[in-house]
């Protein structure tokens, strides 16, 4: 559980509004291997992700990869900059960019692959609908997210109330004004609830934003095997509460 501060309003709209956050500054612990090059082009990333079924939306370009989000004009020092940070970074830095947002692209979603967020993205308090909403998206379908609502108890603890495939559901968060993470946490029990193909996994390079995706056990492999990310699945590796 964290207690929610006045920066959290700012960074709650980066999840809408693309606002460029920090990731770069934590090192990925697989790149520490030395059996992992330590420089790989952007356009063999970019090559490799599309083998792996991941391609940006309509209208994200590298340029907007290499100003922050936006297609704006930027001093040719800070692209050239973020481009070696994505090479120095192979894999790392680019996934994230997959689950990302702007306002310049339809939609905002620079794809339906994942999700890239951060828990103290949860301000106001309707983003876990949001968040809940996309955890729907990027199943295709396999789970589907509806009816949601945040009700408040006469205690003043969260309840976020939905259907998850036409069952009704309802989850116990915290207290207004605090953070729930264990409501991450309780996603990675669905898949095997509902007998889905696939499960939601779980990727952060050491920092406190992730990313979350969907994946069959062979997509799994291929994706570690070709990226050499350390993606786990959702509910592993103790990144999140368990549900009280």
């Amino acid at each position: 559980m964290k207690t929610k501060n006045t920066i959290v309003i700012l960074i709650g709209i980066l999840s809408f509004f693309g606002c460029k956050p920090e990731v770069h500054k934590s090192i990925s612990e697989n790149l520490k291997n030395d059996m992992v090059p330590k420089n790989i082009n952007y356009e063999k990333q970019i090559e490799i992700f599309k083998s792996l079924g991941y391609e940006f939306t309509e209208g994200v370009t590298k340029e907007m990869i290499l100003t922050d989000g936006y297609a704006e004009s930027s001093w040719e020092e800070i692209k050239i900059e973020q481009l070696k940070k994505i090479e120095a970074n192979p894999f790392s830095l680019l996934y994230y960019y997959f689950g990302w947002r702007s306002p310049e692209i339809k939609n905002y979603n620079f794809s339906n692959k994942c999700i890239w967020f951060d828990l103290e993205f949860i301000d106001p308090s309707d983003q876990y609908i949001w968040f809940m909403e996309r955890m729907g998206i990027i199943t295709n379908e396999e789970l589907n997210f509806t009816d949601i609502t945040i009700e408040v108890d006469k205690n003043n603890f969260e309840w976020i109330v939905f259907k998850v495939n036409g069952i009704d559901k309802r989850w116990k968060l915290e207290k207004v004004g605090y953070i729930s993470d264990s409501f991450f946490q309780r996603f990675s029990y669905l898949p095997a609830e509902f007998k889905t193909k696939r499960r939601y996994t779980y990727y952060s390079d050491g920092g406190q934003q992730f990313v979350i995706d969907f994946a069959t056990e062979i997509e799994q492999q291929e994706f570690i095997k070709s990226t050499n990310l350390k993606r786990e699945w959702l509910g592993e590796g103790n990144h999140f509460s368990e549900p009280k």
